[in-house]
């Protein structure tokens, strides 16, 4: 079915993606969104367990995307700094270094922080599939594993894992010095 993104009953009154009804409640945003379904269905249920998951999800908006994303004036993507070795990536491989996911190891520390952060770390080779991020062996190893994910898989597509699993696994530039 078609959507009005337009129409007053859509969620966004910026008629953007993403955004959510939940009954009588609308809401977008992607962080907005997933905060939402996080103290819905995430087990969150302490103000200590949603600022642990909650931090992650700011900072991917707000830290994460616009270093994912290079965007001109009218926010039409140019480029992307995972061309670069920007510092806040360099820190993000080394909490990784630690930890399976973002709130520890195991299944169960799988939470909508990893569903923020991972979610534009791996939206940047879809659309810069010559990008290689072997230079953060850690965020490689976590962006496969996301990939791995069952329910990653059925929302972008088994092919489309597949693919970025291609793409993500890639060893680094062997070129020395940019000429070989």
């Amino acid at each position: 079915a078609r959507v009005d993104r337009y129409s007053t009953q859509y969620p966004s009154p910026f008629g953007k993606i993403p955004a959510l009804a939940d009954g009588d409640l609308q809401v977008f945003e992607s962080g907005a969104i997933l905060m939402f379904l996080a103290d819905k269905y995430g087990g969150l249920d302490t103000p200590e367990k949603r600022a642990e998951a909650n931090k992650w999800i700011v900072w991917a908006n707000a830290t994460l995307d616009p270093i994912c994303f290079k965007e001109d004036g009218n926010g039409r993507v140019l480029d992307t700094g995972l061309r670069g070795d920007p510092p806040a990536l360099q820190i993000l491989d080394g909490l990784l270094e630690a930890n399976e996911f973002l709130l520890g190891s195991g299944e169960e520390s799988f939470s909508v922080a990893d569903v923020a952060v991972g979610s534009y770390l791996l939206y940047v080779p879809l659309f810069f599939p010559d990008i290689s991020v072997a230079k953060w062996p850690h965020i490689q190893r976590y962006m496969l594993q996301l990939l791995e994910r069952p329910a990653y898989q059925r929302a972008f597509g088994a092919g489309t894992a597949e693919q970025l699993q291609t793409i993500v696994g890639k060893k680094g530039d062997s070129k020395m010095f940019g000429l070989f």
